[in-house]
């Protein structure tokens, strides 16, 4: 089924809503980021007393490692939902990093002035993006001469998945077809150089790393987390007559007999870029 295309109302709703939502398991996942993982490829870039903007910056594991590398230097993180907000000053309290803040933030008005700082680090954001150039034409105007801009997306058309049935595929599918109604781009990861050229950034660099899950304990997790975002999207899914409840029903169950498989494996390529902006 395609389904219907939302109407105004519902367009300007799911346009700047954010398609995975915040539930306790997506959560977790996002806890379990870290700077050396996640942002590996802009780690030989910084230097210590570099100011530096992590856009969509979560409950903040991701950014309380980034101000640890660049200390004494300062870390601004910013998210739109006031819930990451207050996990990641939470979390920063507890790993007892002082040279990071954190506030609620639009990213196509950023509420600051021109060149203010040495770095943007955006992950898994622009993928999430109605107008992602609009983004990064805003990381380019708060960036200092000379700033570098670090952008990490996955890409879910280099999605492998063993086994991989006529459910597994239906479950992909959906997930995709919520991204793009609301806004996002399942594959904005291949584009980053198109985009940050688009933006005003030169000497562009990309490259990419896979992620995959190949033991049971994280299989299991994959597949739970898999069955609670349909839960989550199961009202736009079924609105949109994209699949039925039943159906609905059926592929999460399907999820989770997937993260039970003991030859289970998935993975998934991640694609990433840095870009300078010009003296």
């Amino acid at each position: 089924m395609t389904g219907k295309l939302p109407n105004e109302e519902q367009r300007e709703h799911y346009r700047e809503h954010y398609s995975p939502g915040y539930g306790t398991e997506l959560i977790r996942s996002y806890q379990r980021r870290s700077v050396t993982k996640e942002a590996s490829f802009l780690i030989s870039h910084l230097k210590p007393g570099m100011s530096l903007l992590d856009c969509g910056c979560g409950p903040g594991t991701i950014t309380a490692g980034l101000a640890n590398l660049i200390a004494p230097g300062q870390v601004t993180g910013i998210d739109k939902e006031a819930g990451q907000i207050d996990r990641a000053y939470a979390y920063a309290r507890d790993q007892d990093v002082t040279n990071v803040r954190f506030q609620e933030a639009d990213i196509y008005q950023l509420p600051f002035a021109d060149e203010s700082f040495d770095v943007v680090f955006m992950h898994a954001l622009l993928q999430h993006l109605q107008n992602p150039l609009k983004a990064l034409k805003e990381a380019n105007r708060v960036l200092k001469p000379g700033g570098i801009i670090g952008v990490r997306d996955d890409d879910q058309g280099s999605l492998i998945m063993a086994p991989y049935d006529d459910k597994m595929e239906r479950v992909i599918q959906l997930l995709k077809q919520v991204m793009k109604y609301s806004g996002g781009d399942p594959y904005a990861g291949r584009r980053h150089r198109e985009l940050l050229g688009m933006a005003g950034f030169t000497n562009i660099q990309a490259t990419a790393s896979c992620e995959s899950d190949g033991i049971l304990e994280e299989t299991r997790k994959r597949g739970n987390l898999a069955a609670k975002l349909l839960e989550h999207m199961s009202e736009t899914i079924v609105q949109q007559g994209w699949c039925t409840k039943k159906e609905l029903t059926e592929l999460q169950a399907a999820c989770r007999e997937w993260g039970q498989n003991p030859d289970a494996f998935d993975g998934i390529t991640w694609c990433e870029a840095v870009g300078w902006k010009p003296l």
